[in-house]
């Protein structure tokens, strides 16, 4: 499923607002939006269109909230990180996943909520309390929990996984670090041995005895004293 949206938004909340007030997040979105220039028109005699850069800013679950026009060097700064994905060309939100990707509604549902400006399923859970009731879905509570249900499962899954990277990391260094002492012992074994060997004494013997020298040397006559 694939709803196009030229202007992808996001969920920030305005830079310099306390996190833990009672104001939320909205969703943003900057992109570029065609508009006629009118002396390049009468030039030209025909119409002729300029870029420019808008910003789309929306409270989630108000579907009287948007606003859409020119972007100007305050809205950059009240939405740093909007204005960097669309610097970046980010096509996809920023944070989230995809209304439209979660299985427990269906594209009519995902439709309804995308034109209340809800794009993530992030996005529906943090949809205030007294708007909830205003985005023309009629289970949206039930969905909004089990919206919060799911991302709590992510969180504690990617916990989950992050544990098991970090115990699996741990024992492979374990073994490497064991296999490299056992490689070290070995060594140290072999040394140990040679060095032992070179040590040991070598028996003394007599020397041989020498032919020559014995046929050179006078016979005794028997009975001689």
């Amino acid at each position: 499923m694939n709803i196009s949206d030229d202007f992808p938004m996001t969920l920030e909340l305005e830079a310099g607002l306390d996190p833990r007030g009672n104001v939320g997040p909205v969703a943003v979105a900057f992109g570029l939006y065609p508009m006629r220039n009118d002396e390049k028109s009468r030039a030209a005699g025909h119409d002729v269109f300029d870029e420019i850069e808008h910003v789309k800013i929306a409270v989630p679950g108000d579907k009287s909230s948007l606003f859409f026009q020119p972007s100007t060097e305050k809205h950059r700064q009240r939405f740093p990180q909007a204005y960097a994905a669309f610097k970046n060309r980010a096509q996809t939100p920023v944070e989230g996943t995809p209304i439209e990707n979660w299985a427990a509604i269906n594209r009519a549902v995902a439709l309804t909520l995308r034109s209340a400006h809800i794009a993530t399923i992030e996005a529906f859970a943090a949809v205030h309390e007294g708007n909830i009731d205003k985005l023309g879905v009629s289970n949206a509570r039930e969905l909004q929990a089990k919206a919060k249900a799911h991302l709590a499962q992510q969180v504690d899954g990617a916990a989950t996984l992050k544990l098991a990277a970090e115990k699996q990391e741990l024992e492979d260094r374990l073994k490497a670090m064991e296999a490299q002492l056992a490689a070290m012992a070995t060594i140290n074994a072999g040394g140990s041995k040679s060095a032992a060997a070179t040590t040991d004494e070598t028996p003394v013997t007599a020397p041989a005895a020498d032919p020559a020298a014995a046929a050179r040397r006078p016979r005794q006559r028997a009975g001689a004293s």
